[in-house]
């Protein structure tokens, strides 16, 4: 397995997220224009095109001014701007971290592990049980949204202690963190001391009740048991709701029945169906946690 020495400064992220929002606003641009004209295609064309809807927005109306600044100057300054100084600072970022001796890069292999510093000759290998000890920390946050509040896994850093008592430190900012931190933990097995910790403003015990999870038994647990208590409520909710809702319009499906319109009350069943797919996807979470049961 290979993992970057990526921080939140040199990660791509923000590069392709700001790449995205370019990418949405340029076609936005170009589909109102091909939906708009029918003037030959050219450069010249969509530029006189976005200066002539500037100048009838402008002053069709005083209400219009500011539409046209936002859609024609403060939108596009903000999108290709923030494109542009994201690259900027990704690469003054990782200019800074290749004037130093960092740890480049690592790839756990079986049997041993390979140390890539971003100044070759640096490079070295040392087996598993040559790791005096291994620290991993999670990185946590919160994140808010219309649902709530909840954890997510921002970064991953692994601190290693080897032969000498050198120590090398490697941070991660991974696409699929919880199944990175499953794999360090299967290749990191014959390290003397492996100790994990957290830190950041998240809530950690789901998180570290997979990991304890996995550790002990090699079972990649899915839901943790708050979550799985929670799944259990919400299906029992829905099928409440559902059969209610059901014995309340029921002359209204027995109708539709008879007109062969019975899709118009599939919107009932659908509390019902999402009771019955949460139901199985705990009891497959179940069958898999009693298979590694004892491991």
């Amino acid at each position: 397995m290979h993992i970057n020495n990526v921080s939140q400064k040199t990660s791509l992220s923000m590069p392709i997220m700001w790449g995205i929002f370019s990418f949405i606003y340029t076609v936005t641009l170009l589909l109102a224009y091909f939906i708009n004209t029918s003037e030959t295609t050219s450069v010249e064309s969509f530029c006189n095109w976005i200066k002539d809807a500037f100048n009838t927005i402008l002053l069709s109306s005083p209400d219009g001014s500011w539409m046209a600044w936002f859609l024609f100057i403060i939108l596009p300054l903000v999108v290709y701007l923030g494109f542009i100084l994201s690259v900027i600072l990704r690469q003054k970022a990782i200019k800074e971290f290749n004037s130093q001796l960092n740890l480049k890069s690592i790839d756990f292999l079986q049997g041993r592990i390979n140390f890539n510093f971003n100044r070759p000759q640096y490079n070295f290998v040392c087996g598993y049980g040559d790791v005096n000890s291994l620290e991993l920390t999670v990185v946590t946050d919160i994140m808010s949204s219309k649902y709530g509040y909840t954890t997510v896994l921002k970064e991953i850093v692994l601190n290693f202690t080897v032969l000498n008592n050198k120590t090398f430190s490697l941070s991660n900012t991974s696409s699929f963190p919880m199944q990175t931190i499953y794999k360090i933990v299967d290749y990191t097995r014959g390290v003397k001391n492996f100790t994990y910790n957290f830190k950041g403003r998240g809530n950690t015990n789901d998180i570290k009740e997979k990991i304890d999870n996995y550790l002990s038994k090699g079972f990649k647990q899915i839901l943790s048991k708050e979550s799985e208590n929670k799944l259990k409520y919400l299906s029992i909710a829905f099928f409440i709701i559902g059969i209610i809702s059901l014995f309340t319009v029921k002359d209204l499906i027995e109708s539709a029945y008879k007109h062969n319109a019975f899709i118009i009350c599939l919107p009932f069943f659908v509390l019902i169906i999402a009771s019955f797919i949460i139901d199985i996807w705990l009891i497959a979470d179940k069958l898999r946690e009693r298979k590694y049961r004892g491991y």
